[in-house]
């Protein structure tokens, strides 16, 4: 296999790769939200004169809805700007290779944890957090089947999760 392609900035694809990197931590923090809210709402029943209760149904409610896009956000600010020029990746037997003008990236296939597909891309998993963005768009219909059968070729201690869409 041998894919070359260039790929424009795409603030809104970088915003979903974020998403789906943080959902599983974010998860972990909505579900702590909504346990400190349900018992800050026990004890307003019980004692509606603390004020320490209200406090408590406050502080999880901004976990439930206000952490996820205060942390996207921040995320987003903290990005450098090498990536808004673009990149041009490179796909071969043995690599992946992501290179911005001012910098590059390549990974080793054999280092993969998981290839995760979505109608817009792949994410190439290398460990929990770091993931590289495939997009589809400016990859031929071609090149989009070849990929799909490499990845489908993967030796079977790389997990590959399913087809989904995770937005």
């Amino acid at each position: 296999m041998q894919i070359s392609m260039t790929v424009p900035y795409d603030e809104e694809r970088l915003r979903r790769t974020l998403r789906f990197i943080l959902r599983p931590q974010l998860k972990t923090v909505r579900v702590l939200g909504g346990v400190v809210t349900v018992l800050g709402i026990a004890l307003v029943a019980l004692d509606p004169a603390n004020p320490m209760s209200y406090a408590m149904v406050l502080l999880g409610l901004l976990f439930v809805t206000a952490i996820a896009p205060i942390t996207l956000a921040r995320l987003m600010r903290m990005q450098s700007g090498v990536i808004k020029d673009g990149c041009h990746i490179t796909l071969d037997d043995e690599w992946v290779t992501v290179a911005y003008p001012l910098a590059e990236t390549r990974f080793r296939w054999a280092g993969l944890d998981r290839v995760i597909e979505t109608p817009e891309v792949w994410y190439i998993m290398f460990g929990k957090i770091q993931a590289t963005t495939i997009p589809k768009t400016p990859m031929t219909g071609e090149q989009q089947v070849e990929f799909a059968a490499f990845v489908t070729r993967l030796p079977a201690s790389i997990g590959r999760s399913p087809s989904r869409n995770r937005r």
